[in-house]
């Protein structure tokens, strides 16, 4: 079940035309939205699939979307109609879409595919993880349960950074892993480091989660941790 915050909610009535965020799409590399909901028969987008600028997904009358942007903070709930992806919303035609905006970090859009960058994010040899340890936060969550987008199934081990504690450890498989379904719950205000190793070869996040953040199922983008 998806909740919207009832705040800055609104439905609008296709075509909606977001022409400035698609024309900077042609210069955007990698997905800039992930699938936070879909039901439509013989669609061959599933649940957490990176989407990305110049995108095309028809939908039947009566089927459903739900894309959250990494760059907007945008969560759209599209019924129907044709969407082309763009880089921070869709561009409808045909069809209605509910655009809510969500607590999230926008930091998660240079967060590539199996990518590392500069912005916490580090891939490396086992044994040479002490750079993250001195990192700053890659990213806020706000969420007490992170959701766990990966590109490789490994096993996760969470720990606390800024004070002693128990590490979480869990098997998670490629694509979506929902902590929350797992009954993992983290502390607000916590600062965390996620590594998360497959075979030789381990990825390592440090992040951190609000202070107001709550626990259950919060909106997948304000929870999404990528690696």
């Amino acid at each position: 079940m998806i909740h919207f915050p009832t705040a800055n909610r609104s439905w609008i009535a296709a075509p909606v035309f977001l022409v400035a965020s698609f024309l900077a799409s042609a210069t955007q590399a990698g997905p800039s939205a992930i699938v936070e909901d879909i039901e439509a028969a013989g669609s061959k987008l599933a649940f957490m699939d990176y989407v990305e600028p110049g995108d095309v997904v028809q939908l039947a009358a009566g089927e459903r979307l739900v894309l959250g942007y990494f760059a907007s903070c945008t969560q759209e709930t599209i019924v129907g109609g044709t969407i082309t992806v763009g880089l921070q919303g869709s561009e409808i035609a045909g069809g209605n879409v509910r655009r809510v905006t969500v607590p999230c970090d926008t930091g998660q859009v240079e967060l590539g595919e199996g990518q590392t960058n500069n912005s916490g994010v580090v891939a490396f040899r086992s044994g040479s993880g002490k750079a993250a340890a001195k990192s700053l936060p890659a990213l806020t969550i706000h969420g007490l349960s992170p959701l766990v987008r990966s590109e490789v199934a490994g096993t996760l081990t969470i720990e606390r950074v800024d004070q002693a504690g128990a590490p979480i450890e869990t098997v998670i498989r490629r694509g979506a892993n929902d902590l929350a379904t797992r009954d993992i719950t983290l502390a607000a205000g916590g600062l965390y480091r996620a590594r998360l190793k497959a075979g030789t070869e381990s990825h390592e996040i440090i992040f951190d989660i609000d202070a107001f953040a709550e626990a259950g199922d919060q909106p997948k983008l304000s929870r999404l941790i990528r690696f």
